[in-house]
C-alpha cells in the first residue's frame, strides 16, 4: 500500500510539473514566438513602406493579402504607447499564433463597411488581454502605408461563439448596406475557457498621414 501511495504520488508530482511546464510554455514560450514573428513584420512593413506607391495609387486601395502575412499595424493608445503589434491576414490557429488576424471576408482598413480583427486574450504575447478596458470614446489606430486610420470605440458587447452577427457589414444588421467605416476588435473571455467573446465595436473618425516610427 505505500508503495503504491508513494508511487501515486510521484505520478501526481510528474504530472503537475507537466502541467507547469505546459502553461509556462503557453504564457511565456508562445509570447516569444509571437515576439520574434512580430519583429520580423515590422522590418518586413517598414522595408515594403520605404519603397515608392506605384502609380502614385493610395495604398489603402492596394492591398496584398496573403494568409499569415502582416499588412497593417494596429495601435491602442489606452494599452501604452509602445503597444503594437502587425495585422496578419486570417484567424486560423496559424496566423493567431503570429498576432492579430484580419477577418477574411470583411472590409478593409478605411472602407465602408466592417473592418474585424480577432487576436488571442491569452497566448501568442497576449495581444487582447486588456480588450474589455477598452471604452467608448477610446482611439484605435491602424497604420497602413501611406495613411493612418482613426476609429473610436462606439461600444462593447459580450456574446457566445457563434454569434457570427457581429461580423456583418453593420453588425447586427445583415440586410443593412454600410454607409461608413466600422471596425469590430473580437476576443474570448474568460481568458483561458473563452465560453464567450468580448466585441468591441469602433468607427472611422480620421484620416491623417502615417507618422514615421522607428522601434
Amino acid at each position: 500500500m505505500r508503495t503504491a501511495l508513494r508511487t501515486f504520488g510521484e505520478v501526481c508530482v510528474t504530472a503537475g510539473v507537466i502541467v507547469l511546464l505546459f502553461l509556462a510554455y503557453l504564457v511565456w514560450g508562445t509570447a516569444w514566438q509571437a515576439s520574434q514573428h512580430q519583429h520580423s513584420f515590422a522590418r518586413e512593413l517598414q522595408r515594403e513602406w520605404a519603397a515608392p506607391a506605384r502609380g502614385g495609387r493610395p495604398f489603402a486601395v492596394s492591398f496584398h493579402l496573403e494568409p499569415g502575412r502582416p499588412f497593417a499595424f494596429l495601435r491602442i493608445p489606452r494599452f501604452g504607447r509602445h503597444w503594437r503589434f502587425a495585422i496578419v491576414q486570417g484567424t486560423g490557429l496559424p496566423q493567431l499564433a503570429l498576432g492579430p488576424g484580419h477577418v477574411p471576408g470583411t472590409a478593409l482598413p478605411g472602407q465602408a463597411g466592417n473592418f474585424a480583427v480577432a487576436a488571442h486574450r491569452v497566448t501568442a504575447g497576449n495581444p487582447f488581454y486588456r480588450l474589455n478596458d477598452l471604452r467608448p470614446g477610446d482611439k484605435v489606430l491602424v497604420e497602413t502605408a501611406r495613411v493612418t486610420f482613426v476609429y473610436q470605440v462606439t461600444r462593447s458587447q459580450l456574446v457566445l461563439p457563434d454569434d457570427t452577427a457581429v461580423l456583418d457589414p453593420v453588425p447586427g444588421h445583415p440586410r443593412q448596406r454600410p454607409r461608413q467605416a466600422l471596425m469590430t476588435l473580437i476576443t474570448c473571455d474568460p481568458p483561458w475557457t473563452g465560453t464567450h467573446r468580448i466585441i468591441v465595436y469602433g468607427a472611422l473618425r480620421a484620416e491623417r498621414p502615417r507618422a514615421h516610427h522607428h522601434r
